[in-house]
């Protein structure tokens, strides 16, 4: 755990570094599934906990369930959801690499794009747990949402870090597709940026 904690702080602040360390270890794809399944396990909690203080979904729901209970039913697919998502991620990144000949196994690409995943989930994950620990708290939904949804400072402080995590993990899946398949900038860019998309919109999608 400790290697994991280490890596995903590394890809948010020295992406390149920590990429290049990771690429000389043994099991790093074992280290790559460890974080993503960390990340949706705590994705997990707070939507139970969200789900136990009754919290209705604040976004549009695109999945075929009950709105009133779709944090009961997150408890059960975010997990899976967020490896569905690296998977197919990489999996894609890994096939658009080609086009600029890439190199390297799925494997040793899926490593350093699960961490350049994780960093930005983890930071969306702090406002998702903030809103569950409230209202567990006793906090009324109205009241929590109000103070980003009207306009204002904490507004405009959200949007922007919203803003940051997603340039975050656009940044980290370039630098994991240059480390991960051995690209040159443009081909790195490309291949990076495609597999930013392909990640969050299936996470965008489903997690809310």
């Amino acid at each position: 755990m400790a290697s994991v904690l280490l890596y995903l702080g590394g890809a948010i602040f020295v992406p390149g570094r920590a990429f290049r360390r990771l690429a000389k270890e043994r099991r790093r794809f074992a280290e790559g599934f460890r974080v993503v399944f960390l990340v949706g396990i705590l994705y997990t909690l707070s939507a139970a906990g969200l789900a136990v203080s009754g919290a209705l979904i604040p976004a549009p729901v695109f999945l075929p369930l009950d709105a009133h209970n779709y944090y009961f039913f997150e408890i059960f697919f975010a997990l899976p959801a967020f490896l569905l998502a690296w998977l197919a991620a990489s999996a894609t990144g890994t096939l658009v690499s080609l086009v600029f000949r890439g190199r390297g196994g799925f494997k040793a690409a899926a490593a350093p794009w699960a961490f350049a995943f994780a960093g930005p989930s983890f930071l969306m994950w702090l406002p998702h747990a903030v809103f569950s620990g409230f209202l567990l708290l006793g906090m009324s939904q109205q009241e929590f949402m109000s103070y980003t949804a009207d306009p204002g400072f904490l507004q405009t402080a959200f949007l922007i870090y919203q803003g940051l995590a997603a340039l975050l993990l656009a940044a980290g899946s370039v630098r994991a597709a240059a480390a991960g398949r051995s690209l040159r900038p443009v081909g790195a860019l490309l291949t990076g940026l495609f597999a930013a998309a392909v990640f969050g919109g299936i996470i965008g999608l489903v997690i809310r």
